[in-house]
């Protein structure tokens, strides 16, 4: 078992990458009000520069679990691992965190979560992890809630 630890954050730190602050504010500007912002408008045309960042949970609400539909290339790439189908609560016993209760308070709430993830690779690494949530319809016209999950290089040890 790899071992993270991981520390929410109020908001993102003044120092982060202008990417990374790029990408919250293109969700942010995506709401209407309080709304959570729908996948029609967060396409894939305005999340071009971010698409390899991005995995997609999809909230299982009779379950109250998530499946990830979409694990991120580059998350993918710097844990070596893929967890594409799988809950998220397999990554919590991989890494002792917890991004499955995280998620949850997301969906719950409707609003992001950010966190500084530690993890030692090859050295220790610190990330940030945002957690964003968003919305889809299905064919029926049923909505999807979803979470965004995106860890970003943030410092090297």
């Amino acid at each position: 078992m790899a071992y993270a630890q991981e520390v929410r954050i109020p908001h993102l730190p003044d120092d982060v990458d202008h990417r990374v602050r790029a990408y919250f504010e293109t969700w942010h500007n995506a709401k209407h009000g309080d709304a959570v912002p729908h996948r029609k408008v967060l396409n894939g045309d305005v999340l071009a520069a971010w698409v390899d960042d991005i995995s997609i949970y999809e909230y299982l609400p009779k379950k109250r679990d998530f499946i990830i539909r979409i694990d991120g290339p580059n998350i993918i790439a710097a844990s070596g691992e893929s967890y594409l189908g799988c809950s998220p609560r397999q990554i919590d016993l991989d890494y002792g965190t917890t991004t499955h209760a995280t998620l949850l308070g997301v969906i719950d709430e409707g609003k992001p979560a950010f966190h500084r993830v530690g993890l030692e690779l090859k050295v220790w690494e610190e990330w940030l992890r945002l957690m964003l949530p968003v919305r889809t319809s299905d064919r029926d016209g049923s909505m999807i809630q979803q979470v965004f999950v995106s860890h970003f290089f943030y410092r090297g040890g």
